[in-house]
């Protein structure tokens, strides 16, 4: 009779014991997620620190665009942004004094590379081979040892042709 009544003391605590611990394991809430970061302040991003071009050939590659990649572009993309940002943002001209050697011959690239076909338009053929005379005019400021204003205004026009490019070939990328 003791053995029974130890028995209905020890089953009624142990069901009861499992069946907390199972509703505290039903009940509990998986991990919150992470907050999403706030909106960046591009205002305040050293965009020549960045890397553009593995950025914009992961967007490439999301968009199932991989093949259509424009390398020439994209190597003229990660001067420009190394150049006219600080340039822009700082009134830096040091890195396009640095840089502009290697601008001009990016810009030869891209104007003797041929555009992915989803690119290749009249209008993006113009920019194309506009752009290395437009970088030459930076170039030869640099040259003269133009001041800061000039090479700065010089800078804002190539940049705007670039993004003729940029936005004709709808990479996705904006800086």
């Amino acid at each position: 009779m003791r053995l029974l009544h130890r028995l209905a003391l020890v089953v009624p605590v142990s069901l009861t014991l499992a069946a907390a611990n199972g509703a505290a394991q039903s009940s509990s809430q998986p991990p919150a997620k992470a907050a999403k970061p706030a909106a960046m302040d591009h205002g305040t991003m050293d965009h020549g620190k960045m890397d553009h071009a593995a950025m914009h050939a992961e967007h490439m590659k999301q968009q199932g665009k991989g093949d259509a990649a424009w390398k020439a572009l994209d190597a003229y993309h990660a001067l420009m942004m190394a150049t006219w940002h600080p340039a822009k943002d700082k009134g830096d001209l040091a890195p396009t004094r640095a840089q502009i050697g290697a601008m001009v011959t990016a810009a030869k690239a891209v104007a003797s590379s041929k555009a992915p076909a989803t690119c290749a338009t009249p209008a993006m053929a113009g920019a194309q081979a506009g752009l290395v005379g437009e970088t030459e005019k930076v170039a030869a400021l640099v040259s003269a040892k133009a001041d800061d204003a000039a090479l700065k205004a010089a800078m804002k026009t190539l940049h705007d042709r670039f993004e003729v490019l940029e936005e004709g070939c709808n990479t996705g990328m904006k800086h």
